[in-house]
């Protein structure tokens, strides 16, 4: 069985102060917070928070904001990805092997405990705000 790590249960005691939905949960290796948001004229997203131990270098992942983007559609949407990741600074998007759109944020390993839960909850209200301004653009690719 896993364990809750420490930066997992500091994220949580923010968000329950914040009044943010979310659940915790933990596999073999991590534990995390998966806060889910609904992108405007879009998807819900499900944002992770993973800790994969005591240390506070948690690891902020949405993955799938946009899925399977087909060949031909590969180069316009690397353009548009580029043009997000110069834009906005913190987040970065990533187009994996599977071509799925991810986000991607790392807590810095020497965050303090007193500040991991604000700074998680910070990013989370930038990742919805900056994936909402980036999901249009995604789709007139996916739809061009």
């Amino acid at each position: 069985m896993g364990m809750i790590y420490k930066a997992t249960k500091l994220i949580k005691e923010e968000m329950d102060r914040q009044e943010l939905k979310y659940s915790v949960q933990e596999s073999d290796s991590s534990s995390f917070i998966v806060a889910g948001f609904g992108i405007k004229n879009g998807p819900n997203a499900r944002v992770q928070f993973i800790s994969q131990d005591d240390d506070n270098d948690v690891a902020v992942r949405l993955f799938g904001v946009v899925n399977d983007v087909s060949e031909d559609k590969v180069e316009a949407m690397l353009r548009v990805i580029n043009e997000c990741n110069n834009k906005y600074r913190y987040l970065k998007f990533v187009l994996d092997n599977e071509h799925d759109i991810n986000v991607e944020y790392d807590m810095p390993v020497r965050s303090d405990d007193c500040c991991i839960g604000a700074q998680a909850c910070e990013i989370f209200i930038r990742i919805m705000k900056i994936v909402d301004e980036c999901y249009p653009k995604f789709m007139k690719v996916m739809w061009s």
